[in-house]
């Protein structure tokens, strides 16, 4: 192979690559940044994992009725750097959460804050 065409080769991998990194972390497009809000409620699920935490959260309405939130975090090594635990947050937990909620409306938010009935304070951004 001609180091021209091992060139132009490596080339369009590197741009095609590096469009898909960029487009996966635009949480602007998916979040409103401009406008946080904050839910109040109960953990149903924390989870871990790669590459985004969630936290499931089941939140009262002012009709009581119960609406599952889901609250997007960071990677799961970012998290444990920042001090989180998957002790931190069982099923059953009273928590406040601010974030970014979702543009479409749906019951999603990527977390800001998050504040246990204990008082410990995890913070993401």
């Amino acid at each position: 192979m001609t180091t021209r065409a091992t060139v132009s080769i490596l080339g369009a991998l590197l741009a095609t690559g590096s469009s898909w990194v960029w487009a996966h972390h635009n949480t602007a497009a998916r979040y409103d940044p401009d406008n946080p809000i904050t839910v109040q409620g109960q953990v149903v699920e924390f989870v871990m994992i790669n590459p985004h935490s969630r936290i499931e959260v089941a939140v009262e309405d002012e009709q009581g009725n119960i609406e599952m939130w889901l609250l997007e975090a960071g990677s799961a090594s970012t998290m444990y750097r920042r001090g989180w635990r998957t002790d931190d947050l069982r099923p059953g937990v009273s928590v406040t959460a601010t974030g970014w909620p979702a543009v479409d409306g749906s019951s999603e938010m990527s977390l800001m804050r998050l504040e246990s009935d204990s008082g410990k304070v995890l913070e993401y951004r």
